[in-house]
């Protein structure tokens, strides 16, 4: 654990938070109706997603990382990283339009800051917490940081869907909350989730090169970029747009389930740490 990436966890939450907020607060003012229904579906979807994941072996314990790690990575995920996003996203998405770029120019405004905003996340919590020690703690807080991400751009988006419908705003709303939970579900979650992988591994796997740790975090980021680029893609035609999806899950969501398997027997068989809150001086501190 570093002091000074805790330091640095905490002002950037402290940054984000409002930014959470204002995001928030926005929604409010374009639809109360979609605003509250997404705060609802975002809260249901927010538990059942930490509940799953908490019953995985990859979880860290409670003991050096706690809820801490938790709301770190979801205010990351939902208010720091969309800071960083705004600053960085907006001017790249002007500029592919100013130079004709339609097809990529979504790809170009989501994938490039959104990625590396929130690899950057899993970077700083990983050190900020003593608990943070495996591979597979760079899987589950990028997932985790994801997870914040896609909450608060559901709602975002929930509320503005709640326009398209001229007669109420709850169907607008509940069509585009069933198209971006079903239609492309956990989309951020298994962006993050790959890029820290790459991460974890390139922090805790002993006996490497810097090469090979800068290497491997190197590509399972650009493999998360590139998917993100690929899924963001602005076909001309629904025919194409809707093959575009078909061929991107089709590589990405075995991907994911391969790597979740591999980190969980990873995490299943090892025993090789014990994380103490105290200094251990009797046999009764370890009992």
């Amino acid at each position: 654990m570093s002091r000074l990436f805790r330091a640095s966890l905490i002002a950037l939450t402290v940054i984000g938070v409002p930014v959470l907020l204002y995001f928030m607060g926005t929604n409010f003012l374009i639809s109360w109706v979609g605003a509250l229904l997404g705060v609802g579906l975002g809260a249901l979807y927010l538990v059942l997603v930490l509940w799953l994941f908490s019953r995985s072996p990859m979880w860290p314990g409670r003991d050096g990382a706690g809820w801490k790690w938790v709301a770190g990575s979801l205010l990351w995920g939902g208010g720091v990283s969309f800071a960083l996003v705004m600053i960085g996203g907006l001017p790249i998405m002007a500029l592919t339009e100013r130079l004709g770029w339609k097809i990529v120019s979504a790809s170009f405004g989501g994938a490039y800051p959104e990625e590396i905003s929130k690899v950057l996340g899993v970077g700083v919590i990983l050190f900020a917490f003593r608990g943070l020690n495996r591979p597979w703690h760079g899987l589950m807080t990028g997932a985790l940081i994801g997870l914040g991400f896609e909450v608060t751009e559901n709602i975002m988006y929930g509320a503005f869907g709640a326009l398209l419908d001229p007669n109420t705003d709850l169907s607008g709303s509940l069509d585009v909350w069933g198209v971006r939970v079903f239609a492309g579900p956990g989309l951020h979650i298994v962006f993050s989730a790959l890029a820290g992988w790459g991460l974890g591994l390139a922090v805790f796997v002993a006996g490497r090169s810097r090469a090979w740790r800068f290497g491997v975090a190197g590509w399972w980021l650009f493999v998360a970029f590139a998917l993100h680029f690929a899924w963001n893609l602005l076909w001309p035609r629904e025919a194409w747009l809707i093959a575009n999806y078909l061929v991107v899950s089709a590589v990405m969501y075995p991907l994911v389930i391969v790597v979740w398997v591999r980190a969980h027997q990873m995490a299943k068989a090892d025993t090789s740490y014990a994380y103490s809150p105290a200094p251990v001086t009797t046999v009764q501190t370890v009992a």
